[in-house]
């Protein structure tokens, strides 16, 4: 194993107590905008370390459509790669707005743009994005129906990967419609796993094979409180930094959610980098490519482990043509990472600045005030 056998795997089994819940807000408030800028690397993006896979790709012409609450066209580090998609409740109308924030910060994870000055970047910064709204409530679960009018019309609109905020346990006509549209069209289709607290779902194997279910977990390596099966990996979850809307600046939230932004991000380099991989191959290479757990596979709560965003870009794998390649030389950074202060929401504090080798460790405390975006209740 990796960076998870040395930072996270102890707290991985012991199951660490993730962080708080922010308090409610109400369903027809629009989040305000966002105007604190992060400077610090994040803590989430110190851990896969997106910088050492940019010299081999940085996920140009891949689409990744976010099938959320819109995405803010405006956003800067966005700018230029966000369609007009489609509002999937009524068919007609545009989703490059956003009210709820939630999936322009979904979208910030997977593909917001490296900055001078700024710390937060996503995982694919030259991907683009396709917004196709099917809900307004960053509470609410969507529709079937416009769940499944959004994956059919992202894959026919050619997204090659399909980041679905929200879980997906069981379909029904419609929705299973969809998925295969999406199989035919070969988009992999990533989701958030269920978090709830009225015990486990029932779970659809025929959902479960058709699409990749992600998990999070927090900076101490803890899984997220009540996340169930089926989780197929987990992702960095809890005290994620990305885009807010309306704003130049950054929000903190957590949820299952923003694990599985990581993974379409991370799925979006792979398309880039190795083209000719279906979806069904690239799924594959994601779960073979983890951090594995010593635990019986695909475990309950964990799945096969933890992304690795270099093993799953570069690896060279069975029955699959390639050659391996080095990382390039990664300079030492300030880390972000999440910290409580008052009850407006979370501030970013300060983190561990790693030198060359194991070594000599930097402690460096930054507060930072930033507004918080509620993740849903499921993810």
């Amino acid at each position: 194993m990796g960076r998870v056998t040395r930072w996270t795997l102890a707290a991985l089994l012991a199951g660490a107590v993730t962080l708080p819940a922010p308090a409610p807000a109400a369903a027809a408030e629009c989040a305000p905008p966002a105007v604190t800028v992060v400077r610090e690397l994040p803590w989430a993006q110190d851990w896969l370390r997106p910088q050492r896979i940019w010299p081999l790709t940085q996920g140009a012409g891949v689409t990744v459509a976010v099938v959320d609450s819109g995405v803010d066209a405006g956003v800067r580090q966005l700018a230029g790669r966000v369609d007009a998609g489609l509002d999937a409740r009524d068919g007609r109308g545009r989703a490059d707005s956003d009210c709820s924030g939630h999936g322009t910060f979904v979208a910030g994870i997977v593909a917001a743009a490296a900055q001078p000055g700024v710390g937060f970047a996503g995982l694919a910064p030259q991907a683009r994005l396709l917004p196709v709204r099917v809900t307004v409530d960053r509470d609410d679960l969507p529709p079937e129906g416009a769940l499944a009018t959004a994956i059919q019309t992202a894959a026919e609109r050619g997204a090659r990967v399909i980041l679905v905020g929200t879980p997906i346990v069981r379909a029904g006509t419609r929705l299973r419609a969809a998925l295969t549209v999406a199989e035919a069209r070969d988009a992999l289709v990533v989701v958030a796993s269920w978090a709830g607290t009225d015990g486990p779902p029932p779970v659809d194997p025929w959902v479960t094979e058709r699409i990749v279910s992600v998990g999070g977990f927090d900076p101490q390596g803890g899984p997220l409180t009540g996340t169930v099966a089926p989780v197929d990996l987990v992702a960095p979850g809890a005290g994620i930094v990305s885009l807010g809307p309306r704003g130049p600046g950054h929000v903190v939230a957590d949820g299952n959610g923003y694990a599985a932004a990581h993974v379409a991000g991370a799925a979006a380099l792979v398309r880039a980098r190795h083209p000719e991989l279906t979806a069904a191959q690239v799924k594959q290479r994601l779960l073979a490519t983890s951090d594995r757990v010593p635990r019986r596979l695909p475990d309950p709560t964990l799945g096969y482990g933890a992304l690795d965003l270099y093993a799953a870009v570069t690896a060279v794998l069975p029955g699959e043509h390639g050659t391996a390649v080095s990382a390039p030389a990664v300079a030492p950074a300030v880390v972000a990472r999440p910290h409580e202060t008052d009850r407006r929401g979370f501030s970013i504090a300060a983190a561990v600045a790693a030198a060359a080798g194991a070594l000599a460790v930097l402690v460096v405390v930054v507060a930072l005030a930033a507004p918080r975006i509620r993740g849903r209740r499921v993810g």
